[in-house]
């Protein structure tokens, strides 16, 4: 379980560092993300780069364990983006849109026995208060 969580922590280090240049492409997004969620975080990239943003900084996570079995840890998470700050091509800057957002996550085990987050999901600032 313990190596799950230190996955899904290291997967939000290898976004911040992409979202620095906006790289979609970034080897490190598959370091510890694979299906839907690596698909995600590539999404979320290509649009900050059509957009002409980076970003800086990174979000304050504080998982908890939902669901754990041998090969797959669920997760739930109250991720705050506020630190994250987002450069516009305007000059103007804001986090990951000010507020704590619900998440969940799951990590699985692959053939090979790393640990990489497969599904994420996030919903919109402010739904998240604990």
């Amino acid at each position: 379980m313990d190596e799950a969580l230190t996955s899904y922590r290291a997967m939000w280090a290898d976004a911040a560092e992409a979202s620095r240049t906006s790289d979609p492409k970034s080897p490190r997004l598959a370091d510890h993300a694979q299906g839907n969620a690596l698909s995600l975080l590539q999404y979320v990239m290509e649009q900050a780069r059509k957009a002409g943003a980076t970003s800086k900084g990174a979000v304050n996570l504080a998982p908890t364990v939902v669901k754990s079995s041998v090969d797959k840890v669920e997760l739930r998470d109250c991720i705050d983006g506020s630190k994250w700050v987002q450069d516009k091509p305007s000059g103007s800057s804001d986090g990951l849109a000010g507020g704590r957002r619900h998440t969940e996550a799951t990590v699985t085990r692959t053939s090979t026995g790393e640990w990489k987050v497969s599904e994420l999901y996030w919903e919109d600032a402010g739904t998240c208060t604990s």
